[in-house]
């Protein structure tokens, strides 16, 4: 049994056979472009014809999908950040176009807050794009510290993962296929090691001393490591994900494998996002073949999902942003590519 998840059923098919479209097979054969001219924009290509199931491919409708939660984590070693400011600050920015048979197309990108430790609902940023670029859909301010107490109650766990789920099917009645999933959150990153390290029964100091976890010293290492003892070993994903996640962590599983079954390309472009589609595949391995690299992560772990399958990327760069709207040029020089894909064709 797999916690709440015996109530879900996930019908996820296995990207696509085009080993009979002449068109794909010419484009193998480097019938249209040179592989090396695409460089690492063809393995990209290649995916998205497999993922939509035809060749030439269909324009991208993208969208991004950023969720937000703190960790409380983060509370108890000073480390706090305000992560509800970094979203008003977001949302301040003005909107960000694709050009797009020479006529422009909102790239959407909408910010859920999920569990911030603070909600400035003063604010007038606040309330001009709640229900459109902001959704509210606040669990609890923060998740427990995982050091004292799981990080989420399985209601919590489930209520995140149900809001992923809401979000994506939303998105793909709107005609979405190209979907980035992005996240960020105080204490983020040491979740995210301790959420590895669970799934692959590996220790925190073994990753520290990999040169992984350079950002803390060894006291706070070897400190959380006892404290984490008390929480029982599992095989379950999801009691991991309790036992070590925060909101956003939920929902993004949630969202990838509610986006896997409906088909979408799913770009991860966080850490979090990525140990996300490491939990949803234990439920579904297929889930993977649908999950695009959103860039080279500076964590070793980040880059490589599955290790049977070489990882694919749409920005080989390793400079991150909270904010995903750095991809848009290569969003933007990918649509172009399927286009110009298109006419040759």
């Amino acid at each position: 049994k797999m916690s709440f998840l015996n109530k879900y059923h996930f019908h996820i098919e296995g990207i696509k056979d085009l080993s009979d479209n002449d068109y794909f097979i010419r484009f193998k054969t480097e019938g249209y472009f040179t592989i090396s001219s695409l460089g690492h924009f063809y393995p990209l290509l290649e995916r998205l014809a497999l993922i939509q199931g035809q060749f030439p491919l269909a324009p991208l409708k993208p969208s991004i999908l950023t969720f937000v939660a703190d960790h409380g984590i983060s509370r108890a070693n000073a480390e706090e950040y305000d992560s509800h400011e970094m979203i008003l600050h977001i949302l301040a920015k003005p909107n960000y176009y694709l050009f797009q048979a020479e006529k422009k197309t909102l790239l959407n990108h909408r910010i859920v807050d999920l569990g911030t430790f603070n909600s400035d609902e003063n604010n007038s940023t606040f309330w001009m794009h709640r229900g459109q670029g902001l959704i509210n859909a606040r669990i609890n301010s923060g998740s427990a510290n995982f050091a004292e107490y799981p990080a989420m109650t399985t209601a919590q766990c489930e209520e995140a993962f149900a809001v992923g789920q809401k979000l994506v099917e939303r998105e793909h009645y709107s005609g979405v296929n190209f979907l980035v999933l992005n996240s960020f959150g105080s204490g983020d990153d040491i979740a995210f090691f301790a959420l590895f390290a669970a799934l692959e029964d590996k220790s925190l100091l073994e990753l520290w001393q990999a040169d992984s976890l350079n950002t803390y010293n060894l006291k706070f290492i070897e400190d959380l490591s006892k404290a984490l003892r008390k929480h029982p070993i599992s095989h379950d994903p999801f009691t991991i994900l309790s036992f070590y996640g925060s909101f956003e962590t939920a929902a993004l599983c949630g969202a990838i494998l509610k986006g896997a079954e409906k088909g979408i390309s799913l770009v991860l472009n966080s850490p979090m996002s990525k140990v996300a589609a490491i939990i949803a595949a234990r439920v579904n391995p297929m889930v993977l073949d649908y999950c695009i690299l959103g860039q080279k992560g500076n964590l070793k772990l980040e880059n490589d999902l599955d290790p049977k399958k070489e990882p694919v990327f749409l920005d080989l760069s390793q400079t991150r942003f909270k904010e995903p709207i750095n991809l848009r040029s290569h969003i933007q020089l990918l649509q172009d590519l399927i286009v110009e894909l298109g006419y040759k064709v």
